[in-house]
């Protein structure tokens, strides 16, 4: 086999490898005894067929195909081993020439840049005290009463903790405003989730009882074309209804799980509370740690790397706004902008993210930090389980092998932050 590179730009180099007809018989060879390995012929056992005979049970075009997609995969990574590449992905892959007597094909690499980190000396980064106030457990329990709580009609006026529906529409300098029309709206007043002051004019409004008001929109409302601009509203109240919250008792706590009454309860709420404000203490001190460490080091930012990092979170923005019944194409029409316009908005943290993601890649390298098969079948057990657990059903054409290498990048990564975290956090 024979190899050689011709240089794109900084980070591609294109490839071209040519096998011979000694190396094009061992792929062929080997194929023939992977493909033999399921095979079953009458007066053998499955896989027990002896080489002999392979070629007179196996379809000579299927040996072919598999022995150059075999060829082309381990040779290249011979090559990569060979010249030390740290390659991201490998695409443009185009066979030159196939005959009995040689192999070439061409393909597209893309390198990962050059990374210099510098190891600041007394860099440390402070752990916070964690601790849950009973404030929060009480807000959780009242989260958790309010999820169930039951609902009756009232004659009175609206106050606040009772639940409205209302029909609003909103305008601005007399121009109706886009997804400013909403029919039977629930809301719970004093909760405060719409524009500030819009909940206040409704207590003490009734049953059927219209009312307009103007609010003037904060400066940094996240509805931009709204934002400081005077609102004229004019609502309906459809319904008002009291608010019933069930008893903390053991009737309440058995449709919850299996608690051991109410101590128990408030026992497993503060447990939740104290692992989810741990968890996001350790997001804290490792995005201060990469980026202290990003700031000080030379790390690129290549602009295809970035291109890619914001097509991710336009992507996984997309996801959950579905997640919430909304569209993106709405929301870019509420706020007034593009696609283009979120991704330059966003550009300083997609390259952000691209200098991290090369400080622990590189890191990883330095360090020889890898994810084992055992730690990879453990992964993608726990993931199959998690799906089954919840009802799901394992799809036909599930990519396994991608899907290790998303669990073996998982581990690698998690493994890196735990070292960052012991050499610079206390």
């Amino acid at each position: 086999m024979t190899h050689q590179f011709k240089k794109i730009d900084q980070f591609q180099k294109e490839l071209t490898v040519e096998l011979t007809k000694d190396d094009l018989r061992n792929y062929i060879e080997r194929t023939e005894s992977i493909l033999g390995q399921d095979l079953k012929v009458d007066g053998f056992r499955k896989g027990k067929v002896p080489k002999d005979q392979l070629k007179n049970h196996l379809d000579p075009a299927v040996v072919l195909q598999s022995a150059l997609d075999v060829a082309v995969q381990e040779s290249m990574a011979e090559v990569i081993r060979e010249e030390d590449l740290d390659m991201i992905s490998f695409s443009n892959l185009e066979v030159k020439e196939n005959t009995a007597e040689k192999l070439v094909y061409k393909a597209l690499l893309t390198l990962f840049p050059e990374v210099k980190i510098k190891d600041i000396a007394g860099l440390k980064v402070d752990r916070k005290d964690i601790a849950v106030e009973q404030k929060e457990i009480d807000d959780t329990l009242n989260t958790i009463r309010t999820s169930q709580a039951g609902y009756t009609a009232k004659d009175g006026p609206a106050a606040n903790g009772d639940r409205v529906e209302i029909d609003f529409e909103i305008k601005a300098g007399g121009s109706p405003v886009d997804g400013g029309i909403s029919k039977n709206h629930p809301m719970m007043l004093g909760e405060k989730h719409f524009i500030p002051g819009f909940e206040e004019n409704l207590v003490g409004m009734k049953k059927d009882e219209e009312k307009a008001f103007s609010l003037v929109a904060p400066e940094n409302y996240y509805r931009k074309d709204m934002a400081g601009k005077t609102l004229d509203f004019k609502v309906k109240v459809n319904n008002v209804q009291s608010v019933r919250l069930p008893e903390v008792n053991d009737d309440f706590i058995k449709t919850l799980g299996k608690f051991d009454g109410v101590s128990d309860l408030l026992g497993s709420i503060k447990e939740g509370l104290l692992q989810e404000k741990k968890l996001k203490e350790q997001q804290r001190v490792r995005l201060e740690i990469l980026d202290r460490l990003v700031k000080a080091s030379d790390i690129p930012a290549p602009d295809f790397m970035v291109a890619k990092q914001l097509d991710s979170m336009i992507q996984d923005f997309d996801s959950n706004l579905h997640a919430n019944d909304m569209e993106l194409g709405l929301y870019l029409a509420h706020v007034g902008k593009t696609q283009d316009d979120l991704k330059k908005d966003w550009k300083g943290e997609a390259e952000n993210q691209v200098k991290r993601f090369l400080l622990l890649h590189k890191t990883a390298k330095d360090k020889n930090i890898t994810a084992s098969h055992e730690e990879i079948d453990q992964e993608l057990n726990a993931v199959v389980q998690s799906i089954l657990m919840r009802g799901g059903a394992l799809q036909e054409n599930m990519d396994v092998e991608r899907l290790k290498e998303d669990i073996a990048a998982k581990i690698i990564n998690e493994k890196t932050l735990n070292l960052l975290e012991g050499l610079y956090a206390e």
